[in-house]
C-alpha cells in the first residue's frame, strides 16, 4: 500500500475530511464534510449531518458549529451514511487539520455503530503547515486559511474540509521536504522533529527586542 499512497500523493490525489461533534465524546460525530482532490483540484464533495447513537448536543459544541439537536433527529446515522462515505476513505491518503482529532472521531463513531474501520493513511495539515510556514504565528485552520485568502466558514464541516484540502495542496507544492512515516497510519508523524526544528529556527530569527 506504501507505493500506492506515495503515487497518489505525488499526483496530489487525496481526500480531505472534517468532523463536528455533538458533545465531548469522540463517538458523537454530528456532521462530516469530505472532498476528493485529484491533480491538486477538488473534484467531488460530500456532506451530511449525522445522528449520534446517543443523541445529546452540548451547548458548548452548538456554540461552535451551530448545529442544534432538533436538526439531528432525522439525520442519517454513521451506519446509514457509510456506503456514501467509505469510497472517499478506503485505501486513500486522508488529510485533516489536526488529524488526530478527526481520525479518532471516525474510529470511535465507527465502533459505536459496529462499522468496520477502513484501511487508510492520514496526514495532518497542522504539522505540514508548521514545517512549511514556521513564520506564521498560529497554525489553526482559520489562521492558515486567512494567510492564503482561502474562503472559510469555520466549523462548517464541508468548508473546513475544502480549506484543509487547499492547505495540503499548497504544502505539497511549496517545495518543502515533507518526509512521511509509513511505520504507522499517520504519515506526518515523522514531521514532529522537523516541526520542533522549524520552530526553533523561527524563534532565533525574531529580534530579541520582540520578547
Amino acid at each position: 500500500m506504501q507505493a500506492e499512497i506515495t503515487q497518489a500523493l505525488a499526483n496530489l490525489n487525496f481526500t480531505a475530511i472534517d468532523f463536528e461533534t455533538a458533545n465531548e465524546r469522540r463517538e458523537s460525530a454530528c456532521a462530516v464534510g469530505v472532498v476528493r482532490v485529484q491533480g491538486g483540484q477538488i473534484v467531488e464533495e460530500f456532506y451530511t449531518l449525522l445522528r449520534p447513537r446517543v443523541l445529546r448536543v452540548d451547548w458548548r459544541n452548538q456554540q461552535v458549529h451551530g448545529i442544534a439537536e432538533a436538526e439531528l433527529h432525522d439525520a442519517p446515522s454513521m451506519a446509514d451514511a457509510w456506503p456514501m462515505l467509505l469510497p472517499y476513505l478506503h485505501r486513500q491518503p486522508v488529510v485533516a487539520h489536526n488529524s488526530s482529532f478527526d481520525v479518532s472521531v471516525l474510529e470511535y463513531t465507527c465502533r459505536d455503530f459496529g462499522v468496520p474501520i477502513p484501511t487508510f493513511h492520514a496526514l495532518c495539515t497542522v504539522k505540514m503547515a508548521k514545517v512549511c510556514w514556521p513564520h506564521f504565528d498560529r497554525h489553526k485552520l482559520d489562521h492558515v486559511a486567512g494567510q492564503f485568502g482561502i474562503p472559510l466558514n469555520h466549523h462548517d464541516a464541508l468548508s473546513d474540509a475544502r480549506a484543509c484540502a487547499e492547505i495540503a495542496v499548497r504544502a505539497f507544492r511549496s517545495g518543502t521536504a515533507l518526509p512521511l512515516c509509513f511505520k504507522q497510519r499517520e504519515l506526518t508523524a515523522g514531521l514532529a522533529a522537523r516541526v520542533a526544528k522549524a520552530a526553533s529556527i523561527a524563534r532565533r530569527q525574531i529580534p530579541s527586542s520582540a520578547f
